[in-house]
């Protein structure tokens, strides 16, 4: 059971498929979250990142696959972390790649968690509650 509201908490959910971005936007609105944006890659992310921050609406929360074209989860990560604005959002990467090295690269790169894809709803949620003092 997860212990606080997030009608008001802003997340970003990106990825290049956009059936698995449906999805985990339907998981999160289930979960109670009112404010969802989406980006199909890295580069569509910062663009939109930029222009909801030129707004003053900061995000609270990230899920970013791994394999984009364009610019990568990873790439993406490294930008956000580089940028003062971002360093603080929680990141969860999602991916198909569970090797070991690149869930390493994530976790140096300063990911909050990962998500090993496909996923359900159950792994969505206890992921979410792992990173509920995230968001407080």
């Amino acid at each position: 059971m997860l212990i606080m509201s997030y009608e008001d908490k802003k997340i970003f959910v990106i990825d290049d498929l956009n059936t698995l971005r449906e999805t985990i936007v339907s998981h999160l609105r289930e979960e109670g979250f009112g404010r969802i944006y989406q980006a199909i890659d890295g580069q569509d992310a910062l663009k939109k990142l930029e222009e909801l921050y030129g707004r003053d609406e900061k995000i609270d929360l990230i899920f970013s696959d791994i394999n984009m074209p364009n610019m990568n989860g990873i790439e993406l990560l490294k930008e956000l972390k580089s940028d003062e604005r971002f360093v603080d959002i929680p990141v969860v990467m999602l991916s198909s790649e569970n090797e070991k090295e690149i869930v390493m690269e994530a976790v140096m790169s300063g990911a909050s968690n990962y998500i090993l894809k496909p996923f359900t709803k159950m792994t969505l949620r206890s992921k979410l509650g792992e990173i509920d003092k995230l968001l407080a």
